[in-house]
């Protein structure tokens, strides 16, 4: 039977602003220290030729704002970047089932979302990863043909950086 690898990238939007009166949360944008970490680490994967073939980022502009940079400077094409509110306050089961409904025609995928699940996803998936910090990228590999068969039973950690 071939096996073909599946590559997830569980990146945690960039740090933020603090609550400015009048903005909700959803629509806090990054700091100038989240603009900066989210460029540093960016480059980083690039020059590791860590590029996804899709990048999918949460609707918060945090999140969004962070995707973006990753994208420019991923040289990942705009036809190859979505937005999602599915994966804004998503809980840790909802995201493994967004995970398993991901499109098999993608074998690396980014997500761009936010803690706690994706810390706590990161840790089921890896025993010993115990919080993904700001801008922070945590790349699992899976033995699997379809992203449905993903699971912590199969997940190789490759990569975790932070900024």
């Amino acid at each position: 039977m071939k096996h073909d690898k599946r590559t997830l990238y569980l990146v945690r939007h960039a740090k933020a602003s603090r609550s400015i009166g009048g903005l909700t949360d959803i629509d806090r944008p990054l700091a100038e220290l989240g603009t900066e970490e989210a460029y540093r680490v960016a480059e980083e994967l690039f020059n590791k030729q860590e590029i996804p073939e899709l990048i999918i980022s949460s609707t918060a502009v945090r999140a969004f704002s962070t995707a973006l940079i990753f994208r420019r400077v991923l040289q990942v094409p705009i036809t190859m970047f979505k937005v999602t509110d599915r994966l804004y306050e998503i809980d840790i089961n909802d995201l493994v089932e967004f995970i398993a409904d991901l499109d098999d025609r993608y074998h690396s995928i980014m997500l761009v979302g936010h803690n706690p699940s994706f810390s706590m996803l990161a840790s089921k998936l890896q025993n010993g990863i115990s919080h993904v910090s700001t801008a922070g990228v945590v790349k699992f590999e899976f033995d699997v043909e379809k992203w449905r068969h993903a699971s912590y039973i199969n997940a190789e950690n490759t990569l975790f950086l932070v900024p």
